[in-house]
């Protein structure tokens, strides 16, 4: 009707599935371009339906059939699939030279389009938006937005969150130069909203806002475009371009007494923490580092330490009479926002500020540099078998000429935990900011999430990184875009009464295994219960056999065990017991098997070496071991080569679930005979008579005790153990086998079935350029 003079500004709404609830966004956007009409300013309205349904479209065509309207509504009719193209195409279709954004299901304040063209008509390279957003529906809110121009905001804020809505007014030649990325809710990344203001402040484009201007954001309990980006993912963006745009503000400096004090953590709450911290940490110090520091948490929100975080919230402002009138109009178009209207004094305004959390992204991205092509990550990596593992496949990598000094081990409990000594300099380290743990769980999944985009390795293996599984249960598909990964499974923990747990099954759906290259495990016995279990196809299951040591020794006859045939109680049979003290292990078994072996009268002697593992039994195991003649030694670390093997005459294993122990093999190779339970992955190394002695299990006290007398009265089995079990792991568990079966796994191959090539639209660069100390055993699932 008004399509003969070109309209000044376009407001575009996008619609889906909203059905009834476009009505009250059209009804405020019609409003709103009213207003814009009578203040001069030609306008139209374009309805965008993107693969809409049917109660969708017949609401759009009502409008747009309106005689009673000062300006044209048209519709246009797409199959896109996504917002950002369903955007994209609005602003080619648009005629106005200014475009002004709303989604189907919100709604803007009566003066917002014509405060926007003020501002654009004197500032034109520049976006607009609302200066108040208030939630209603679901949850009530009021955030304020920050103009670019305001110096206290910075890049980080725009990592951490979206410092501005959805709606938008800019330029038509802005959005037609910088299109909104195309990422289809498939692929896991969004919003493309957020990306878009992210890609425009890179760019150096100001945001500003709309003085006293308000958009009203349906917050919905199900559905609807706003629960789904929350569990979306940012694509790559341009992080050196926004640091440009939106420096960190230099801050005052801090007194030369305050200095030592970690960020945030400053003045009279900084000392009441401190002196908190000491008691919360050794009155917790038998809990795991999960539940440690979901306690420390508490203590830092009630100190209000979170990094960045006000000591106190805002007092709610005063509501200025421009906010008051959109209030009182909006709630008459829609009165679902009633309830948030009534309590509108009484909410604290919200400011997008960064809480440390793209502090620590941003410091992770520094140090893994050009270094991260490749990525081992663990919890940690200190003296433990898993510990042994993971250094493993670090140094098998970094073997290899493509990825040859860019390969980083990435760990993500504190630094205290992971022994650098240990690892070599042609390896990369990095430690997450211990802070990072403060999140909640699904920003921690979150942000492992955005770390990996970020950095983009080629090739992950993770090695009983629990924060690694937790993160692909929601972002797979961004995680693995481009990015090749294998998880380990060597084993299950026990809980309870002996149930299994595991952080790949603790996911009940499992939905991510299609997408990864490969679940890797150390023995055939654990690989085919991994394919029973996670009905996985058998060529995506991986057995590597763990290298135990750095070189391989020579046949050691010279030793107590390959030398010694007389034995009484002055020249006792010593038996080996070298594992961490905790239930898994069974240490119990030692106390009944002492008693066996004495009412057997054989001149034998048990010694253990282990890291002792708090529990709530633990002194009372300690006294009953001791008293039934066990002797404790202590903890040790370095693996078994750091004991005086060649003293003892036996190794024993008594653990009721393992995978395949590294200690066994390191046994083996120092010339040690083992007596292991037949658990797990053990009866892969430990053959009968050829390379050791298997029992029933942790409960079979009998055997035990049958193949401790055997050894004592065969030193010519003894020997022949000695023998076979050295070569054995000789030529199964060498570096150079070990090397061989890495570099066939890794190599780049076809993507696995079911994962879909993922596009992710406009291209931008990339963002940059338990086991405890003494443990030897191979730890398995949630021990780490």
């Amino acid at each position: 009707m008004f399509a003969q003079v070109s309209p000044e500004l376009t407001a575009i709404v996008t619609a889906h599935a909203e059905g009834r609830l476009l009505r009250p966004t059209l009804r405020s956007v019609s409003a709103a371009v009213a207003m814009a009409v009578s203040s001069g300013i030609r306008s139209e309205i374009l309805i965008v339906c993107d693969n809409a349904d049917a109660r969708t479209i017949a609401e759009a065509q009502r409008w747009s059939n309106r005689k009673d309207l000062d300006f044209d509504v048209r519709t246009l009719e797409v199959s896109l699939g996504e917002s950002g193209a369903s955007r994209n195409a609005g602003a080619i279709d648009a005629r106005g030279q200014f475009i002004g954004f709303v989604d189907g299901d919100d709604l803007v304040s009566e003066n917002y389009f014509a405060a926007a063209l003020d501002v654009l008509r004197a500032r034109q390279s520049t976006v607009v938006h609302p200066e108040y957003v208030i939630s209603f529906g679901a949850r009530s809110v009021i955030w304020r937005t920050d103009s670019t121009d305001n110096q206290e905001v910075s890049y980080r804020d725009l990592v951490r969150h979206n410092l501005w809505p959805s709606s938008a007014v800019a330029a038509r030649s802005l959005y037609l130069e910088l299109p909104y990325r195309s990422l289809h809710p498939g692929s896991g990344y969004g919003p493309e909203d957020w990306t878009w203001n992210i890609d425009t402040a890179a760019r150096g484009i100001t945001h500003v806002v709309a003085p006293d201007s308000v958009f009203f954001y349906r917050v919905r309990e199900r559905g609807g475009v706003n629960n789904r980006h929350a569990l979306s993912m940012l694509p790559a963006f341009d992080l050196e371009g926004l640091r440009r745009a939106l420096p960190l503000v230099a801050r005052p400096p801090v007194p030369a007494e305050e200095a030592s004090k970690p960020d945030g953590l400053r003045g009279l709450g900084h000392r009441a923490y401190r002196a908190v911290l000491p008691a919360a940490r050794w009155s917790t110090g038998w809990l795991s580092f999960e539940a440690k520091h979901a306690i420390y948490r508490g203590v830092r929100w009630v100190f209000r330490l979170g990094a960045g975080e006000p000591p106190i919230a805002p007092p709610p402002p005063a509501m200025s009479p421009a906010l008051e009138e959109a209030l009182s109009a909006i709630v008459e178009i829609e009165p679902a926002a009633s309830w948030t209207a009534l309590q509108v004094h009484s909410l604290p305004v919200w400011h997008a500020h960064d809480d440390g959390y793209a502090e620590w992204l941003e410091r992770a991205l520094n140090e893994i540099g050009t270094r991260g092509q490749v990525l081992v990550m663990v919890p940690w990596l200190g003296v433990g078998g898993a510990d042994l593992v993971s250094l493993n496949y670090a140094k098998a990598l970094n073997s290899l000429p493509a990825y040859s000094g860019r390969v980083t081990i990435l760990a993500t409990f504190p630094p205290e935990r992971t022994r650098r000594d240990l690892i070599p300099d042609s390896i990369n380290v990095v430690n997450l900011d211990e802070r990072w743990l403060a999140l909640d769980q699904g920003m921690r999944n979150r942000f492992i999430a955005q770390l990996i985009v970020l950095a983009r390795p080629e090739l992950i293996v993770s090695v009983n990184c629990f924060h690694f599984s937790d993160a692909l249960q929601t972002y797979a598909r961004p995680i693995l875009d481009e990015t090749r990964a294998f998880v380990t499974l060597f084993a299950f923990d026990r809980i309870g009464n002996g149930y299994p747990t595991n952080p790949i099954t603790d996911d009940s759906q499992r939905d991510y295994l299609d997408l990864l290259d490969g679940v890797i495990t150390d023995n055939t016995a654990t690989a085919a219960l991994i394919e029973d279990i996670l009905a996985l196809p058998h060529e995506r299951i991986v057995v590597h056999r763990q290298p135990a040591m750095d070189d391989i020794p020579a046949l050691e006859t010279e030793t107590a065990a390959y030398r010694d045939e007389e034995f009484s109680s002055t020249h006792p049979f010593r038996l080996l017991w070298p594992h961490r003290l905790d239930g898994e292990k069974r240490p119990d078994v030692l106390i009944e098997l002492t008693a066996e072996l004495r009412r057997r009268d054989l001149p034998a002697v048990i010694e253990v070496w282990g890291q002792r593992v708090l529990t709530q039994d633990g002194d009372t195991l300690m006294h009953d071991l001791a008293e039934a003649g066990v002797i404790y030694r202590g903890p040790y670390s370095g693996g078994l080569a750091a004991l005086a093997t060649n003293e003892y005459h036996a190794l024993l294993l008594t653990s009721q679930s393992e995978g395949l122990p590294l200690v066994l093999v390191q046994s083996m190779l120092l010339g040690l005979p083992v007596i292991a339970s037949d658990v797990g992955g053990v009866s892969n190394i430990v053959i009968t008579g050829e390379t050791g002695i298997l029992t029933r299990g942790p409960d079979d006290i009998a055997g035990y005790a049958q193949a401790v007398e055997t050894l004592i009265q065969d030193p010519g089995l003894r020997r022949t153990l000695i023998t076979g079990a050295h070569a054995f792991a000789a030529e199964n568990h060498s570096w150079s086998a070990f090397d061989a079966a890495v570099e066939r796994t890794v190599r780049p191959s076809v993507a696995p079935e079911n994962q879909p090539a993922l596009q992710v639209g406009v291209q931008l660069p990339h963002a940059l350029g338990g086991v405890s100390p003494g443990e030897s055993t191979t730890a398995v699932g949630g021990a780490h």
